[in-house]
């Protein structure tokens, strides 16, 4: 039993160093979007979740509040966004879905956040009653962020920026970010310095890719040219070169 600890906690330190001699970790960025912005920016909000302060004294600056003590309609809806998951993606994409947090509005405390200081709250965009927040994360450093708006009444306004079960495919979990690196100059050999390298989700062909981005080298106002590359995330050998641009304004 000895030996086989050994190897493991060997193999875990191989690991960390591979990493970190291919891509920093602060590096591996989020993709997707949560989306609240159409739907709860600016609102006077409480946001709760698992762990969070279990003060009864609520503040106004969307620090997680326990879980247990938001509105029972939150935890139904809650309950009903899950399932309308589980049942559109399978129970192989809800297996990797991660639970944040949830955002509550309160449109009858709005005096209440300006009061204590939130000057710039507003109803102006207030469509939601309830924003959940979720992460896919098929392993622990990468997550694709998903953000689902309900309103009072239990109804999902957003829509699913995520794949179909019939689409969905697996992501390839034997990767390393130095593997994706190395395909990456494969195919596109003007592609350092690297910025970053994210999940994000193709709604056009409904998988999961790595976006791996070159950073701006000489960055200038105005419009640059960085190349990118997308690998498949179920299979690695579909990769496609892209060409971008990023706008700067100093």
């Amino acid at each position: 039993m000895l030996r086989v600890t050994t190897i493991i906690i060997s193999l875990s330190f191989l690991k960390c160093v591979a990493f970190s001699q291919c891509i920093e970790k602060k590096q591996i960025k989020y993709g997707g979007d949560y989306g609240f912005v159409n739907y709860i920016h600016l609102c006077p909000t409480y946001a709760f979740a698992f762990g969070g302060d279990t003060s009864k004294k609520w503040n106004v600056l969307n620090d997680p509040i326990d879980i247990k003590q938001a509105p029972s309609n939150a935890l139904i809806f809650k309950k009903k966004v899950e399932l309308a998951i589980k049942k559109f993606s399978g129970n192989d994409f809800y297996s990797n879905l991660k639970f944040q947090s949830v955002d509550v509005v309160y449109p009858e405390r709005l005096k209440l956040f300006r009061t204590e200081g939130r000057q710039g709250v507003t109803l102006k965009y207030y469509k939601a009653k309830y924003f959940y927040y979720y992460q896919f994360k098929p392993e622990t450093s990468a997550a694709y962020l998903i953000g689902i708006a309900v309103d009072k009444n239990g109804k999902i306004l957003s829509p699913f920026v995520f794949p179909a079960k019939k689409n969905y495919k697996s992501v390839d979990k034997d990767f390393t970010y130095c593997k994706l690196i190395q395909i990456a100059k494969s195919k596109q050999k003007d592609i350092d310095p690297i910025e970053s390298i994210s999940l994000e989700f193709d709604t056009k062909s409904q998988r999961f890719l790595w976006l791996i981005s070159q950073a701006v080298a000489k960055p200038h106002e105005g419009t640059n040219s960085i190349n990118q590359v997308t690998i498949d995330a179920a299979n690695l050998s579909i990769i496609e070169v892209i060409k971008s641009q990023v706008h700067i304004v100093f």
